[in-house]
């Protein structure tokens, strides 16, 4: 068997287990106690309003209240009204006098003996009176104080998930995040210690790519109006149970400038490609051989010249 427990706020009755488990009363006389004691102050539990909001019979009922009274949890004395009725007066102990652990005895106070005094005195020459005999000791001597309880240690928050690559950036934004939580609800305060804790989780729902407003919607969504008591294992909780999953991975982008192709050379002649096989090719073109320059004739060697056919007619 186990307990799945609230906290309760309001609209509840502590109830002591010495009723719940007593050996001399039945489950009709428990169940009368247990609703006698939830009820407010000045609520009539009379036999006759008790069997009808029970839906038990008168007999029943009487004989449960006959058993709370017989076991001290229950003392009814009649009284008179002030308009001359008589009426029945009932007290319901949650704790009998005889369940109750027997008081401790107070502790008596030892009054404190003055400190000599450090002055020397003259010796008396008369006789001193014996001495008393010793008093027996304190048999019940006053206890040491209590040492102060201490505070019993903080029990530490659900771990949150960590980005992967916890950039400056990253994290202040995951803090605004994380601080903007109580304008939404008052309740989600937390201290620098518990916002140092979160922050990370904060984060590593940022890193893969969900919106502020996002986040905060999932932290603050389907809250109970009962008081939060740790808010911050709260939020550690819903950043570790809720986190998103990872954006796959996107597929490498082609290169944006490809190398351009190697250059095709070009044929300097276009040769048939049925005798291109056997006959060699054409070997290129020989340079333009140089004009000759004129040389101009001699007067005296040259015999067409015109002086020298003046000269022979003249001779």
């Amino acid at each position: 068997m186990c307990h799945e427990r609230t906290r309760l706020t309001r609209n509840f009755t502590v109830l002591d287990n010495a009723l719940l488990q007593h050996k001399g009363l039945d489950g009709v006389a428990i169940g009368v106690g247990a609703y006698i004691a939830s009820l407010p102050e000045g609520t009539a539990v009379d036999i006759k309003t008790l069997s009808h909001e029970l839906d038990l019979g008168r007999t029943t009922v009487a004989k449960a209240l006959n058993a709370l009274e017989a076991h001290g949890y229950l003392r009814r004395t009649v009284i008179r009204t002030p308009d001359g009725r008589v009426a029945t007066h009932t007290v319901f102990c949650h704790r009998p006098a005889q369940n109750r652990p027997p008081a401790d005895r107070p502790a008596r106070r030892r009054i404190p003996t003055p400190p000599p005094d450090p002055t020397p005195s003259p010796p008396d020459p008369a006789p001193s009176p014996p001495a008393p005999a010793p008093s027996p000791p304190d048999a019940d001597p006053t206890p040491p104080p209590a040492s102060r309880t201490a505070t019993p240690p903080r029990r530490p928050l659900p771990p949150v998930p960590s980005p992967g690559f916890p950039a400056r950036e990253l994290l202040r934004s995951a803090l605004h995040v994380l601080i903007g939580l109580r304008e939404t609800d008052p309740r989600l305060y937390c201290s620098e210690a518990d916002a140092e804790h979160l922050t990370p989780g904060v984060a590593a729902w940022l890193e893969r790519g969900v919106s502020p407003e996002t986040i905060r919607h999932a932290l603050t969504a389907g809250l109970s109006t009962t008081p939060i008591h740790h808010p911050a294992a709260l939020l550690a909780h819903r950043l570790a149970a809720q986190l998103p999953p990872a954006p796959p991975l996107s597929a490498p982008s082609p290169n944006p400038h490809p190398s351009p192709p190697p250059p095709t050379p070009t044929p300097s002649t276009t040769a048939n490609p049925a005798t291109s096989a056997s006959e060699p090719p054409t070997p290129p073109p020989a340079p333009p051989a140089a004009t000759p320059t004129p040389t101009p004739p001699s007067p005296h060697t040259t015999t067409n010249s015109p002086l020298a056919a003046d000269e022979s007619a003249t001779t």
